[in-house]
């Protein structure tokens, strides 16, 4: 006879343990047996929680983006197919707009950081305007060691203007307040002939900004000479109303127009 009082806790506790170490379980998921379908929507979910999160060099990577490019490093296969989604997925910013890289002499922008095989799967890019618009970084030019000629499977390249200098807010503040203006101008019509797949250019702002203002009149004229398509982000809802529709109609048609060498009034 036992020494042992069984009690109903006593036998489920030792039933458990012989189901933990019965050799007919399962010891391992085959992540891989999955459809690809399916494998991608697993790892959006563990890599990208936030799809519109916008990803740049931060002092807070560390605590957001470390954890989930830990991923990369289960195994080769595993870290393929995850590089795949997250690059794919978030969009990423051109230049650095946090403050304290801003004021470095010497900062290498993220796209410059990256390997050249995360660069060619990225689909959507950012650029933010109006930090240092007084004095914009040397850095923020346009040159092979930025690696834009690499981002060939880009479609998307999101604008956010945080403040236009040369509009109505400014004036009479300002000396030359065409030099922010045309700096921007220049910078988007280099980006775009690096970018050979670009079709959409999605434009958004603060509510300093105005729609018609200078900064914003020729940042669509470059985009209607690129040939790109016109979108607006959520917030300041630009283009919902049916003149900005008809206007929007008629810069399309003058730069199909231009293309073709048909004048267009």
């Amino acid at each position: 006879m036992s020494d042992t009082l069984e009690t109903p806790e006593s036998d489920s506790l030792s039933s458990l343990k012989q189901l933990s170490i019965s050799p007919n379980l399962p010891k391992t998921f085959f992540f891989f047996l999955l459809p690809a379908e399916l494998r991608s929507r697993i790892l959006s979910l563990l890599l990208c929680p936030n799809s519109h999160f916008t990803v740049d060099i931060s002092e807070e990577n560390h605590r957001t983006s470390t954890t989930r490019l830990n991923y990369f490093l289960v195994s080769k296969r595993f870290g393929y197919e995850a590089y795949h989604v997250f690059y794919s997925t978030h969009p990423f910013r051109i230049f650095p707009t946090n403050y304290s890289f801003i004021i470095r002499k010497r900062t290498v922008p993220l796209l410059a950081r990256l390997p050249v095989h995360y660069l060619n799967v990225m689909t959507k890019l950012e650029l933010r305007l109006g930090p240092a618009w007084s004095d914009a970084p040397k850095y923020w030019v346009i040159t092979n060691q930025l690696g834009l000629q690499h981002c060939q499977n880009v479609r998307t390249l999101k604008i956010f203007i945080e403040v236009d200098p040369s509009g109505s807010t400014f004036k009479g503040y300002i000396l030359n307040a065409r030099a922010y203006t045309d700096f921007c101008g220049d910078l988007l019509q280099q980006i775009m002939e690096r970018l050979p797949l670009l079709e959409t250019i999605e434009y958004d702002a603060y509510l300093n900004v105005e729609r018609n203002g200078p900064l914003m009149t020729r940042l669509l004229e470059e985009t209607t000479k690129g040939m790109k398509k016109i979108s607006w982000g959520k917030e300041r809802n630009w283009g919902d109303s049916l003149a900005d529709k008809l206007e929007m109609a008629r810069e399309r048609a003058k730069a199909r127009a231009n293309a073709e060498g048909v004048t267009c009034d």
